[in-house]
């Protein structure tokens, strides 16, 4: 948290010239920052990464089937999406303002305003001491869903209605380009999806290590071409039984390159938990990645709600009381 500026302490004998100077500034300040002023608060702006600032990086170094408790701060670019307040899917924080999600998550027949994005959150019975919450403000569908739906272009942007306020728990993960190499990289997935064969869910974030699989394989093991689209992504632990399962949808696939963390993938779709034996299908980030950042870049920032009446009275009031203050002192 910012710390109070200090505040000069006045010179013995000094003369103050500046004392008209500063019955000007305060005339000329906007209402709000004089009523600051004039209660000794300065005036403070959230804590927020804008979009120049580094992604993929995380301060810890580090159930899906097979997977492992994850601690606080490991992933900090996680979303937890519930709708009706339940946790539904998994999302991924790429801006301060944008959530990377799967389609099949916000159907049509979904009223947006039910969803709510938390952020900063591990264990879905308790908030921790970096969880926000945040309203939905729009949903961009990718238009290949409605086409190959139920498999193909399953991505979707989430707008919120207000900007995450960054911190060591909550940062955002990179979003791979279109010429991404994946040879030989160590990949990641999350969530709190169901954790055995058996149906068990588990409330605490999970982590699984997750080789890729080849696209010819992946489409081999599902014994159809047209199964897995050049917009997927195959991944997989097959010899040890680690997949993604009911409940991890829209989660991210992540892969760690020089220290940074990309995403590559959004969970998709599967065969799910009873037929470990097939490896999970995500959509493939890098294939959508222009995409992406067109919505970003030329994507409105959601309106603000302007300040109470109240709020504007007080503050316009307090002028004339900081004015006679400032008058007082000469």
């Amino acid at each position: 948290m910012a710390s109070r500026p200090s505040v000069p302490h006045a010179v013995l004998g000094a003369s103050v010239p500046a004392a008209p100077g500063l019955i000007l500034l305060l005339l000329l300040l906007p209402p709000t920052q004089v009523a600051a002023i004039a209660h000794g608060h300065p005036r403070i702006e959230g804590v927020s990464l804008n979009r120049d600032m580094a992604c993929g990086h995380r301060y810890i170094q580090g159930k899906i089937v097979g997977g492992v408790d994850v601690p606080e701060r490991k992933w900090p670019w996680q979303v937890s999406v519930h709708y009706a307040g339940f946790h539904v899917c998994g999302g991924s924080i790429i801006d301060e303002y944008w959530i990377l999600s799967a389609a099949h998550c916000f159907q049509k027949e979904k009223n947006t305003e039910a969803f709510d994005m938390y952020v900063g959150l591990v264990d879905l019975r308790v908030a921790g001491n970096h969880t926000q919450w945040f309203e939905v403000n729009k949903v961009i569908i990718h238009p290949t869903y409605e086409v190959y739906h139920p498999i193909g272009g399953d991505i979707a942007l989430v707008q919120l209605k207000s900007r995450i306020v960054f911190s060591d728990s909550v940062l955002p993960v990179c979003v791979a380009p279109p010429d991404v190499n994946l040879q030989n990289v160590i990949c990641w997935a999350t969530g709190w999806g169901v954790i055995s064969q058996q149906g068990h869910t588990s409330d605490k974030l999970q982590e699984a290590q997750m080789p890729l699989i080849s696209l010819p394989l992946c489409q081999l093991l599902y014994g159809h071409l047209s199964y897995i689209m050049m917009d997927m992504l195959c991944a997989g632990d097959i010899k040890n039984v680690k997949t993604v399962c009911e409940g991890d949808s829209g989660g991210p696939l992540v892969c760690e390159f020089n220290h940074t963390w990309l995403q590559v993938g959004v969970v998709s779709w599967g065969r799910g938990c009873t037929y470990p034996m097939y490896p999970a299908v995500y959509a493939r980030v890098s294939y959508f990645s222009k995409w992406i950042h067109y919505h970003i870049e030329h994507t409105p920032l959601p309106l603000q709600p302007l300040p109470t009446l109240s709020s504007m009275l007080c503050a316009t009031l307090s002028v004339p009381v900081t004015m006679l203050a400032v008058l007082l002192m000469l």
